[in-house]
């Protein structure tokens, strides 16, 4: 996309390619993935980057691809942006190595030559996102704000049988939450009935939040619904959500 050109209300099904996601693996402490994730971040209201990646050469094909500067300038961070025939913004993550020298030239045409560029982009945001928690809820990517498909009525209807939950929050959680809510309902050194118990284990489940209330109010909004493009499912988000869509849990 060309600079001043956005995103539909400035969301996007953003995905990692398998070599971003060994590279912040491999280079990326806990402590500089925020800055990683400010420079993603930015992508969804500046979807043009800094500057495109310009071909050095005839044999170069990077015509299409933008760049971003990240983790203090050093490296530069290469995407693609578009929308989908179906009106939904994708971003891209395609590579990250250093500017020095261009090296990150070398490291985007390898994944053409390969001719795996399209396919290996397949790797959601969420799946990295579980494992800095924080650092996405400090930039808008909430854990939490999605629906999870609904659990089986017996399931459901066992959990509030018990006395382990109350109706209204076992419909708004899932299976895992549901059997991980039923399994700790009991106090496992006086034996007795503990429903707080049982709703942190559901909750610890995801994401450990402290706020019930906060869950089953967000799970109730409207889903955003948007057809993502490289998960072929509907984003599963609340409506109006901020960035990134989502498919599953």
């Amino acid at each position: 996309m060309r600079a001043g050109e956005h995103l539909p209300d400035d969301q996007a099904e953003l995905v990692l390619s398998t070599q971003v996601e060994e590279w912040i693996a491999e280079n990326v402490d806990h402590s500089q993935w925020d800055e990683v994730l400010d420079d993603i971040v930015d992508l969804f209201t500046r979807p043009w980057g800094k500057h495109p990646l310009s071909n050095r050469s005839a044999t170069d094909q990077l015509a299409g691809l933008n760049t971003t500067a990240t983790l203090r300038g050093e490296y530069r961070l290469v995407f693609r942006s578009s929308i989908s025939p179906d009106g939904t913004g994708l971003l891209e993550i395609i590579a990250i190595g250093p500017r020095s020298e261009n090296r990150i030239y070398d490291a985007v045409n390898a994944l053409i030559a390969s001719g795996t560029l399209d396919e290996d982009v397949v790797q959601s945001i969420w799946d990295m996102l579980e494992l800095y928690e924080l650092t996405a809820q400090k930039h808008g990517l909430e854990l939490w704000d999605y629906r999870p498909e609904p659990p089986p009525d017996g399931l459901m209807k066992s959990a509030v049988a018990i006395g382990a939950l109350t109706q209204e929050i076992a419909e708004v959680l899932s299976i895992d939450e549901l059997n991980a809510a039923i399994a700790n309902a009991w106090d496992p050194d006086t034996g007795q009935l503990d429903p707080p118990r049982a709703l942190a284990a559901a909750l610890e489940r995801v994401a450990g939040s402290p706020d019930p209330e906060r869950l089953i109010a967000l799970r109730e909004e409207p889903r955003c619904g948007a057809a993502m493009p490289r998960a072929k499912a509907p984003c599963i988000r609340r409506r109006g959500h901020a960035g990134a869509h989502r498919a599953t849990l």
